[in-house]
């Protein structure tokens, strides 16, 4: 009599190709118990304000470590929608940044701890790259963006492969759903039209190589980058043909949100769209940059853009506050439909959510325009408990400036490192402000189970 195992055995010994369903990839591992880990970064624009971030009771900014469980604690109105996952959330206070970039935007620094600006190349890999590297599938990065209703594909400043190594963001959702659900969309023999593209992607490549060895070495590592593109999608192409019946399952339906003029209904949409991504196993690293200074949020009744309620302008008869809480509590309710999601598809002994991990944070720490001294954030779930907050966590660091202060946003990204079972000893560039690099190693121990 055939066992589970043996069965999920079977189908891979007998596959044999890059068609292997990264659907089936994750069952197999769960049954083995190397249940997959994933990974979501949601990052807005214009600061995330501390003090909405704070239960009730609970205070950051002192020169000593405040560590408290959320158990028993009112969560802020705009986490509200958390409610049910609080004992899976962890909120962190009193992370500083001052090795990014301040102003406007940390730019790659929000996600890569160095300093960086809007019109540079990245020097380095930023935490969601870096991890798309660690756990590959038929994305490996899946980048979504709210964009200002024309944007097709767009290349923000805040993540990156490596040094470089820019990664791209879908804009408009209905493109952003034929890149990734076309395969089930496009009528026809899919596999027949693949095929055919997939022979003159292969010529194209064989020309770039043959470029590449006539090429000085930096030229060479550039057209290395473009051939990796080409190669990466051949190899996508051929993994979503045998993926169409897993596809077709766990799709979003297409509704107005996709077509609607309000930019809003395109982030929900992305959400919608990046949740299925994680549950039909087609990617495990998720960016969602929720907005940028030139947004709008018009679909919440919010007529100035995000650059001018950062400078306090109003909304009719809501304030400029009025108008930052009620777009974050939109991000927040977006994160909270995933979670709950996640929660209802069952892996290994619990559920997808108990092996993903959910951040949310500003690209310029807490203010419109930031110092980079307080960097607040959230973070929901903790892979497989690897992430110390049980019954939910609330942690904030000695402020920038007192004698206790010594923790960054690079310790943090450290700290997912860790998490992600591939631990390194600092990620990102340290504060040379703060003292010695050897002071700044290493993750955040109080949140490490």
């Amino acid at each position: 009599m055939h066992n589970r195992r043996s069965f999920f055995k079977g189908i891979y010994l007998g596959a044999g190709s890059v068609a292997l369903s990264p659907f089936l990839q994750h069952l197999r591992a769960a049954e083995e118990g190397a249940l997959p880990k994933r990974f979501v970064f949601v990052v807005k624009s214009s600061g995330l304000q501390a003090d909405f971030l704070n239960p009730e009771g609970l205070k950051h900014g002192g020169g000593e470590i405040v560590d408290s469980t959320l158990e028993g604690k009112k969560l802020p109105v705009s986490l509200a929608s958390l409610e049910p996952f609080k004992d899976k959330l962890s909120i962190i206070q009193g992370l500083s940044g001052r090795m990014a970039t301040w102003g406007h935007s940390g730019f790659y620094g929000a996600l890569g701890a160095y300093k960086a600006s809007a019109h540079s190349q990245p020097a380095y890999a930023t935490i969601d790259g870096h991890l798309s590297k660690l756990f590959p599938s038929v994305f490996n990065h899946i980048g979504l963006k709210m964009g200002n209703g024309s944007q097709g594909t767009a290349y923000p400043s805040i993540s990156a492969l490596g040094k470089n190594q820019q990664l791209s963001f879908q804009c408009n959702p209905q493109l952003a759903y034929q890149n990734l659900y076309g395969s089930i969309a496009a009528g026809g023999d899919i596999k027949k039209k693949y095929t055919r593209t997939s022979n003159v992607l292969d010529a194209m490549s064989a020309d770039i190589k043959k470029l590449q060895n006539t090429l000085p070495s930096e030229e060479r590592e550039k057209l290395g980058h473009y051939l990796h593109g080409y190669e990466a999608l051949k190899d996508r192409r051929v993994k979503l043909v045998g993926m169409q019946d897993v596809l077709r399952k766990h799709a979003p339906e297409v509704s107005d949100k996709y077509t609607s003029r309000y930019t809003t209904d395109h982030l929900d949409a992305h959400f919608d769209m990046g949740t299925a991504a994680l549950i039909s196993g087609i990617s495990n690293v998720i960016t969602f940059h929720c907005d940028d200074l030139d947004s709008s949020y018009q679909g919440l009744g919010i007529t100035p853009k995000v650059h001018s309620i950062g400078h306090g302008a109003s909304s009719g008869s809501m304030s400029s506050q009025v108008c930052r809480n009620k777009i974050r509590t939109f991000h927040v309710e977006l994160i909270a439909g995933m979670a709950t999601k996640l929660a209802a598809v069952p892996e290994g002994d619990g559920t997808m959510l108990d092996n993903t991990l959910i951040v949310y944070v500003s690209d310029n720490s807490d203010k419109h325009h930031s110092g980079a001294t307080e960097w607040p954030m959230f973070a929901l779930g903790n892979i497989g408990g690897k992430l110390k907050n049980n019954g939910g966590r609330y942690i904030a660091y000695p402020r920038y400036g007192s004698a206790k202060h010594q923790h960054t946003i690079g310790n943090w990204l450290t700290t997912i490192t860790h998490v992600a079972g591939k631990p390194q000893d600092h990620f990102g560039q340290p504060d040379f402000a703060l003292g010695k690099l050897e002071d700044q190693m290493g993750p955040l121990n109080e949140l490490l189970a």
